[in-house]
């Protein structure tokens, strides 16, 4: 019978100990090392090379281009590489981030208000949409004896606050809804007026005529035509002079003429 002294079990509790710590120490670098490749998994040009010639969708592929860190060298030379390996034309634009990247729906987003059915009027520059603000005038009546009578639109604002610098510039109307009339305003020397209708003639004495809607020589033409995706495309016919414009929505033929979405040409 073998007989075990305390210094070789305390020996032999020494080497279990050491080696249960040794691997435990080696399962957690394990753990480490794969936690750290996954978490620092960056794609390249040769990854996307791999997923195209691996069948994968475009779909597929752009969706793994959005969701992971990158490092795509994008330069002329790497760009022609790319195509010479039959990576597909929207591929390549969400490796450059161009709009392929983004869903189709967010190319030309409407302004905000559009889906609710307001009145919304936009200008467009520098692929960008900047949605004009409405401004409530007042709507003021003069009568002159024997002159007949007079309606204007009164802005208390001496000044539009979005000011702009083009002499050609184009809006996007969102909502078919509404039909928009571009104005001149008449400038005031705290305010600016819209002229509306009138009467005029000697209508105590035998006839008037009557104009209801925008003094036309205030407003101003434009054309008009379909935005590729969705709404109207607005521009003036001619040239906008310096000044004070402003645009009025019209629905079912009825002109709201005392909310006026202004602007100014420098």
């Amino acid at each position: 019978m073998a007989f075990r002294t305390p210094e070789s079990q305390l020996a032999r509790s020494q080497i279990v100990g050491v080696v249960v710590l040794a691997t435990l120490v080696f399962l957690g670098i394990l753990v480490l090392a794969g936690g750290r490749g996954i978490a620092q998994e960056v794609l390249t040009n040769d990854s996307v090379v791999k997923m195209v010639k691996a069948g994968l969708p475009d779909a597929v592929i752009i969706q793994k281009i959005r969701a992971s860190e990158r490092k795509f060298d994008t330069s002329a030379d790497a760009l022609i590489k790319l195509k010479g390996a039959g990576v597909p034309d929207k591929v390549i634009e969400a490796m450059v981030g161009g709009p392929a990247a983004a869903p189709p729906a967010a190319a030309a987003p409407a302004p905000a208000g559009a889906a609710a059915g307001e009145p919304v009027i936009a200008h467009v520059a520098a692929g960008s949409q900047k949605k004009l603000k409405s401004v409530t005038g007042n709507m003021e009546f003069k009568v002159e004896p024997f002159g007949g009578s007079r309606r204007e639109v009164v802005l208390q604002e001496p000044r539009a606050q979005y000011r702009i610098a083009e002499k050609e510039p184009v809006f996007l109307a969102p909502n078919t809804t509404y039909q928009w009339v571009l104005v001149r305003l008449k400038p005031g020397k705290r305010d600016r007026n819209l002229p509306m209708d009138d009467s005029s003639g000697p209508w105590m004495y035998g006839g008037a005529t009557y104009r209801h809607g925008v003094d036309p020589k205030y407003a101003i033409k434009l054309t008009t035509e379909p935005a590729p995706n969705g709404g109207l495309r607005l521009k003036p016919t001619e040239p906008l002079k310096s000044g004070e414009y402003g645009f009025v929505a019209a629905s079912r033929g009825q002109i709201n003429i005392v909310e006026v979405f202004d602007f100014a040409v420098e």
